[in-house]
């Protein structure tokens, strides 16, 4: 038997339109039972849940934790893996080394090349 994930959650609307004869709402699984890993319709995720983007935007990173549940839509075509908040970690900060040899790099892809 399955057990629920601590970061999966339940949504009340979703439930409620689920047990309404006659309705199912697509790609809300929030057990993984279907889909391997809790899965949630297009805006619909829980709070706690981020994109790697949104995470990013936060100025945080997964940490190396694996994905803990997932947006489907597009008729299941596109996915976003979503991460939980609170075990991410901050960003790293690229040493003045790293961003010479960045800065270095991109200087030379913005040069043109002569013909040869």
């Amino acid at each position: 038997m399955h057990s629920i994930p601590a970061s999966a959650a339940r949504i009340p609307q979703l439930d409620r339109l689920n047990a309404t004869p006659g309705t199912r709402v697509v790609f809300y699984d929030p057990t993984g039972s279907q889909y391997g890993l809790p899965t949630y319709p297009w805006k619909w995720a829980p709070k706690h849940l981020k994109t790697r983007r949104q995470l990013a935007a936060l100025g945080l990173r997964p940490g190396g934790q694996a994905p803990v549940a997932k947006i489907l839509w597009r008729k299941g075509g596109r996915v976003a893996y979503l991460y939980d908040i609170t075990r991410a970690l901050p960003k790293r900060k690229p040493t003045s080394k790293q961003l010479d040899a960045l800065d270095k790099a991109l200087r030379a892809r913005r040069t043109k090349r002569s013909a040869s």
